[in-house]
Formats: C-alpha cells, structure tokens, sequence
C-alpha cells in the first residue's frame, strides 16, 4: 500500500480528531442550550463518519460497507436542525418533510441488501444536495432585521463553514477535478470545527480567519516544498498527497492549540466562580470557603493556632500597606534594608519556608489571617494578583463587621 493509498483514510482520521476533540471541549462545561444540543449531536454524525470511513477505506473490507455509510445516510437531518437551532427559526415544514423522508429512506435502504449501491448513492446524492442547497437559500435569503448583529455573525461564520464543508465532501462524492484523486471530506470537517472554535469568540473577525488559514497553507506548501528537495523524483499525486496530509495535521495542531487557550479562559474564570458561591456571613466563614480557592495548586491559610509561634502583630505591620502579595524573595530583599520591621521580615520568611510557599498575603488583622501560596516565579499565561487584591478587601471588609 503506497502512500497516496493512505492519503484518504489519514485525511479521515484527523478530521475525526478535531471533532472528537472539540466534542470534549464542550462536554467541559456545557450551557445546556438547544443549539449547543444541536452542536454536539452533528459533531457526534461528523465523528462517527470520519471513523468508520477511515477503517472501510484502510481496510477495504467489504463487511465495513455498509456500517461506513450510516453516518454518511444520517448527515443531511442533523445538518438541518443545527441551521434552524442558529437562526431560531422553525424551517418550512414542507422542507423538513424533505429532509427527514430522505434521510430515514438512505437510512434504510442502506441497510437492504438488495437495494444495489449505485441506486444508494444516487438517492443519497439528490438527499444531501437538496438539503445543502435548501439551507443555503433559506439562510442567504433571511431577514438579517429579525437577528442581532452577533447571531448574524454567528449564523454567517458557521453557515459558511458547513458551505466549505460541502464542497470538500463533494469530493467524497466523486465530484471532483480530474487532477484531485483524493477525498477531502476529512478537511472539510477540520475546517468546519476550527470556524467554529474562533467564532465563539465575540471579538472574531473573517480577516483573522482567512489570514491563519493561509499561514496554515503556506506551512503545508513548505513542507511539501522540502519534500520535493529531498524527493525530486515524486510522481505528482504524491506531492499533492503531502500537501493535504500536512494542510490537515497543521490545521489539526492549530484547532487544538485554540482549543487549549479556550480552557484556560475558562479555568481563569474559576475563581469568580467560587467567589459567588463562597459563604460571606462571617470573615470567619469566608476564610474557610478559602480551601477551595483555585487560585493556585497550593495554598495554605494561617491563623489561630498556627500563630501561636509567631507575633502576627509584627508580620501585619510589614505586610499592612504593601502590595496584595509579597514574595519570599521581594522579603529577603527587603531584609537587607529595613532598619525596622526585621522581626517580622523574618517570621514572614519563616512562616514561607516551613510551609514551601512562596507567596503571602494578610487578608484580616481581627482576627489575624495570612494566605500562603506557592505560584510561578516567572511570567505565565494567568497572573492573579488582582484576584488575590479583591480576596483582601472582601476579607478586610468583613472583619470590620
């Protein structure tokens, strides 16, 4: 098997990845919203195709025939409930009669031995272009005047990406240049959820889009480039092959690197989380909401007992009036300086050292409350200091009662 045999089941896979990926980035933290539901039922049909194609062309097997065309047969319906779950509008019910009849009979007459493929093909053929075509006159012809500009947006972006997606998977269809022996449905899938992924930030725009989507295909033309240095005796197909491959693993690397940022927004927003749902009757009952804190890995608070050994009076007086946060090394410094305060100084270092923190901060004086943590020394994706500054004034204001 040659590598141009193994251009398509590739193509297929990594497709399936980028869905399957951005399938476990929604289940992190749902909205529960109809059209999130919608979301996740076409990315499952898209998953499960790019799946069970990728195996029934690697292997050929012809027991693999029929369960590959299954998800292919069941496409079209999830397809339209997703555009009408966007524009929050029922689509005509003759054309939803269309579409549903034709996606029950591919259904069925795929899993009819009798029924022969090319008859299939041909009905799952008039099936999906129909419905295609149907959404994209329904949703070019919309009152824009009964969306807001961002569902316009919305429906715009991701309306598109199903139109790229289409056209790609007609080359599954046979439907394709004389030049191009290769099925880019895989691609189009790819393409699909990466617009979909930057389109859920409000601040996204079609020039930022089109511009990384080039500087994804100038990276897969560089390596095929290289390739052709090192290899100038290819038949083209294979360079052609290359391009694709590398387009679709570069792509993949890109929605995934996205995705990533995406969850560190969402883990950024933990902490106001927990600030609406932690307990403020008393800055003592707010002080033991602090176990939760996800502020950093670990963290410790000291108070009561734990003081027994040290004078917090004079650790308050270094800290009182500082910054939200002083470091263990910001206070090793500061004990070369300081003519006064040094007791404190160095009761605060010992209190860091004994606990392997690096960071402290007084967060009440009545009684006395000290929040140690241990964070990066250097500059990372999230800096928590303004966090650790409105825990301070919530917790001063509450022991003044």
């Amino acid at each position: 098997m040659g590598f141009e045999t193994w251009t398509d089941p590739i193509l297929s896979f990594v497709g399936a990845a980028g869905s399957v990926a951005y399938i476990a980035h929604i289940h992190r933290d749902r909205s529960r919203s109809y059209l999130e539901l919608m979301m996740l039922v076409l990315l499952y049909c898209l998953a499960a195709l790019f799946i069970s194609r990728g195996f029934y062309w690697l292997t050929e097997d012809e027991w693999l025939q029929v369960p590959s065309f299954v998800p292919a047969t069941l496409l079209p319906l999830p397809v339209a409930l997703f555009v009408e779950a966007l524009m929050r509008r029922h689509i005509r019910p003759a054309f939803k009669v269309f579409v549903a009849v034709g996606t029950l009979a591919c259904f069925v007459l795929n899993l009819v031995p009798l029924v022969s493929r090319e008859d299939l093909w041909t009905i799952s053929r008039v099936v999906t272009l129909g419905t295609f075509a149907g959404l994209a006159f329904m949703v070019a012809f919309r009152d824009r005047r009964e969306h807001s500009p961002m569902e316009n947006r919305l429906i715009s972006g991701f309306t598109t990406a199903l139109a790229i997606t289409f056209v790609l998977a007609l080359t599954d269809l046979g439907i394709a240049p004389s030049w191009l022996h290769f099925r880019l449905g895989g691609i189009g899938g790819l393409i699909f959820v990466y617009i979909c992924v930057r389109f859920t930030d409000p601040d996204e725009s079609w020039v930022f889009v089109v511009r990384e989507l080039f500087w994804v295909g100038a990276g897969a033309l560089l390596v095929t480039s290289a390739f052709a240095v090192l290899a100038p005796d290819g038949a083209a197909d294979l360079y052609v092959a290359i391009f694709f491959v590398s387009f679709s693993f570069v792509l993949l690397f890109t929605v995934l690197e996205r995705l990533r940022g995406l969850r560190r927004d969402s883990q950024n927003t933990s902490f106001f989380r927990w600030l609406l749902g932690t307990r403020t009757g008393s800055i003592n009952d707010f002080i033991d909401s602090l176990d939760r804190l996800p502020l950093a890995r670990e963290h410790r608070v000291v108070r009561g007992p734990d003081l027994d050994l040290y004078e917090p009076e004079e650790m308050g007086d270094v800290l009182e009036g500082t910054d939200a946060v002083c470091t263990l090394s910001s206070l090793r410094a500061g004990l070369i300086k300081r003519q006064h305060d040094r007791e404190g100084t160095e009761q605060l270092i010992g209190l860091l050292e004994q606990n392997g923190m690096t960071h402290v901060a007084l967060l009440s004086q009545k009684p006395y409350a000290f929040l140690l943590l241990n964070l990066p020394q250097f500059t990372s994706t999230h800096n928590p200091m303004l966090e650790l500054a409105l825990l301070q004034k919530y917790a001063r204001l509450l022991s003044r009662g």
